[in-house]
């Protein structure tokens, strides 16, 4: 201990002495620790932290997907008959929505869902308080009017008071007993999907509709448990194939290519975010990578101006493994300073994550720097401290004495070796730079892609805010119809306000689902459903989105309940059932079995991003709020769109006052601007390339000061070469080529092994990209040219200095 303890004395003091080589070490070391911890506090919180559910391995998700689609909910029958399935041990389905809570406090708008009793259980999750649904609660008939609360509402709205169990509490106007309170954590598996703005908040009975023919209406999620000895993947088979009897039996059309399926709970929650963690992992091991080997180049040359000093301590008896544990210590605490820099770094990174939510990244807001990753940073900067240190450390072991304690140790022989090992890590530095430059290159084209995509509208100037009207209150669709359009009126009169509308689903922020149509006169190919996402708009509402108009009129005020029924197509369904898009003045039917009144096409918008930034654009067509309850439901929930010329924010408390004026107990929500919905689209890629392009910068720096450090060496270890060539008439410019074309071939080789790691890497983030192919020319061009001119700008201040070399002054030194 003794030893240790002077060793560390020793090692301070020696640090101490050179300042600037110690800054610099520790600043390399604390920005690659720091952005390596950093991404670690992310995957920590968002893939490697348990989920909520107990053994959520064995429990899956089920979906539904035909013809055309990824994947999309299941029906209330389909649900009963996957609970027949020898696989599955119980099968849950939930629906998600909001709710208005009134009676205690202001009116607040909240995440709801509708369950069926056995969620919970299926879920592997127990109350935290109070009990969970019991059997036939969610029965037809029961009147059951029961809900359990998640532990955020309870402790914010109700001060996490315990007697709040056996309480009745108002949602949409109607009274329900709370029978109990979930843990802290628990959350829907569909709450980690970025398609859900709010998390679900309370949770009342879903009574699934009995009639077993109810298979055309898809608008649930289902989890079930997987009975013993069956996997997820047996487990999709065997819904597979009730799916294959059951259209073998007519249940489903043939050309509808039905098919159920079922996924791991795991990978649903967890495979969005997996690509682009892994690919953030991967660039900060890279840049790791390259911090170690700066460092071990910073301290290669630092053993070189000490190789006297060493063989002066070996001379007078130090034994060489005694200098080997010095060279070690003084790397370990480096490696230390670097970690606690690297920790302070990784903090601040964590806490911006977790403010800024990032959609795509399951509990982004729970990222933060504990134990657990104090730990991981301890462990990182012990273990980088030991990989650039160890090579080092080990050089006064073959220390030659007697060349060392020479005037003019630096032979030709043995400096020839030391300047290879330097060189060969500079270029394992470039080929690393390379790799992530080509990676941040990749995703940062494929970000500017994604912002440049014509959105449909314009987001600019535009406030959004939900409304939900409860169906005691608002229980005919004529009161419905009344509220939203005296609610329009009353805004567009507000000042400043230039256009006011409202939408069923908001675009960029509500997936929007599909509808079965009669085109007239269009006879569908064998194979084809004729089909639209359905929207549903207020007159003012493409207006105040800033949509644009094609052809034909967009709705207006005379599109009433009592009018002739009318609706407006995109684009894209319009040139896919009528001959040159021309679709205005022809009729649809809402629903594929010539039921339903015929509706005439007004108008003609252009296609718009809804799904999200990138998606396909599909067939769309919209009705007006006023006439859509002739299908039998009225829309209660609706977003309202208002254009200002100014700040939509300043807009907010003059729409909080008008909806209050109208009715008291209506609370609104997410509040934002459309500037905020559009950006928060792109978050995923937006964060992944700006840490890329972040990590790659440092990269070409810390290279580049490789490139420079190496080059610096070159020229004080061959003064006397250059000294005795300018001697014999060598001319300035001949020297200046000697350094450049050395630090250029250094370059070159390091970017030759880049780009061939890179044709390999690239086709691992194709998921990633956004119309950009992953051997994409322009990034695998500017990524070689770039670091090439770096790495001739790294090289001229140590060519100028060899240049400046006086032959008299190199030469009189020996």
């Amino acid at each position: 201990m003794d030893q240790l303890i002077k060793d560390v004395h020793h090692s301070l003091r020696a640090l101490a002495r050179q300042p600037g080589f110690t800054l610099v070490a520790i600043l390399t070391l604390g920005l690659g620790l720091g952005a390596t911890t950093a991404i670690f506090s992310v995957v920590r919180a968002s893939l490697l932290a348990p989920l909520p559910w107990s053994e959520p391995d064995r429990r899956v998700m089920i979906w539904s997907r035909w013809r055309g689609w990824d994947k999309t909910w299941v029906s209330s029958a389909e649900v009963r008959d996957y609970r027949a399935a020898r696989s599955l041990r119980g099968v849950a389905a939930w629906g998600s929505g909001q709710a208005n809570l009134t009676g205690t406090g202001e009116p607040e708008r909240v995440g709801a869902g509708q369950a069926t009793a056995n969620v919970f259980d299926v879920l592997g999750a127990r109350p935290f308080i109070g009990r969970g649904f019991q059997h036939g609660e969610d029965a037809s008939g029961t009147g059951a009017r029961v809900v359990v609360l998640s532990f955020s509402l309870w402790k914010r709205r109700f001060g996490a008071d315990p007697s709040v169990v056996g309480r009745t509490i108002q949602i949409d106007g109607a009274g329900y007993e709370v029978i109990g309170v979930m843990p802290k954590d628990f959350r829907l598996p569909t709450d980690f999907s970025e398609d859900f703005e709010e998390p679900t908040e309370l949770w009342i009975p879903l009574v699934l509709d009995p009639d077993p023919n109810d298979r055309g209406n898809h608008s649930f999620y289902a989890a079930a448990v997987l009975a013993p000895g069956f996997t997820a993947a047996q487990a999709s088979a065997e819904v597979t194939g009730i799916g294959r009897a059951q259209t073998a039996q007519g249940l489903y059309p043939r050309p509808m290519q039905f098919e159920p399926f079922a996924v791991s709970l795991v990978d649903e929650v967890l495979a969005p975010a997996r690509p682009a963690l892994a690919l953030l992992s991967a660039a900060t091991a890279l840049l790791l990578l390259i911090a170690c080997a700066n460092v071990a180049n910073l301290l290669l040359a630092r053993l070189e101006s000490r190789r006297r000093e060493l063989a002066v301590r070996t001379a007078l008896g130090a034994a060489r493994w005694h200098l080997v544990r010095q060279m070690l210590t003084e790397t370990l605490l480096l490696g230390l300073g670097g970690g606690l820099l690297g920790a302070a770094l990784a903090w601040g990174g964590a806490s911006a994550v977790a403010a800024s939510g990032i959609a795509g990244i399951p509990r982004a807001g729970e990222v933060h720097v504990d134990g657990i990753v104090l730990g991981f940073a301890a462990l990182a900067s012990l273990l980088t401290a030991l990989a650039c240190g160890v090579l080092p450390a080990l050089r006064p072991a073959a220390l030659s004495l007697t060349d060392s304690l020479k005037d003019g140790a630096q032979n030709a022989t043995s400096g020839a070796g030391r300047q290879r090992l330097r060189s060969a890590l500079v270029v394992a530095e470039m080929a690393l730079a390379v790799v992530l430059l080509v990676s941040a290159g990749l995703v940062l084209r494929s970000l500017w892609a994604l912002q440049h995509v014509r959105l449909g509208f314009e987001p600019t100037g535009v406030l959004t805010l939900r409304v939900a009207l409860p169906e005691p209150t608002y229980d005919t669709s004529a009161k419905v119809e009344q509220f939203y359009a005296d609610l329009m009126n009353r805004v567009r009169a507000v000042p400043g306000v230039t256009a006011a509308g409202a939408v069923r689903s908001l675009p960029l922020a509500n997936t929007i689902g599909d509808w079965g149509l009669t085109v007239e006169g269009f006879v569908p190919a064998p194979g084809v459903n004729v089909k639209g996402d359905w929207q549903v708009a207020t007159d003012g509402a493409f207006e105040a989105l800033g949509e644009h108009l094609v052809a034909g009129r967009w709705f207006n005020a005379a599109d009433r309940a009592d009018s002739a029924p009318v609706a407006v197509v995109n684009e894209t369904l319009a040139k896919m059932y009528w001959r040159n898009g021309d679709a205005v003045g022809h009729r649809i039917r809402m629903g594929g079995s010539g039921n339903g009144p015929w509706i005439t096409v007004v108008g003609v918008v252009g296609d718009l991003q809804h799904n999200g930034l990138g998606s396909m654009v599909k067939e769309k067509f919209y009705r007006p709020h006023s006439q859509f309850a002739q299908t039998g439901f009225p829309i209660r929930n609706m977003t309202l769109v208002v254009r200002t010329a100014g700040d939509p924010m300043s807009l907010v408390s003059a729409m909080r006052h008008e909806v209050l004026a109208m009715d008291p107990n209506l609370p609104i929500a997410a509040i934002r601007p459309m500037t905020d919905v559009v950006a928060g689209a792109a978050s995923t890629p937006r964060f992944t390339g700006l840490l890329l392009g972040l990590f790659a910068t440092l990269a070409l720096t810390l290279a580049a000061i490789g490139i420079y450090g190496v080059l610096a060496y070159l020229v004080s270890q061959r003064t006397r070469e250059i000294g005795i060539r300018m001697a014999i008439g060598a001319d300035r410019t001949a020297v200046l080529g000697l350094v450049v074309s050395r630090g250029l071939w250094l370059a070159l080789g390091g970017v030759a092994v880049g780009l061939a790691i890179s044709l390999v890497v690239a086709r691992f983030i194709g998921s990633l990209l956004y119309q950009v192919r992953p051997i994409d020319p322009v990034t695998f061009i500017a990524v070689p040219a770039m670091l090439t001119l770096v790495a001739l700008l790294a090289s001229v201040v140590p060519a100028r200095r060899a240049m400046q070399v006086d032959p008299i002054t190199a030469l009189r030194t020996e």
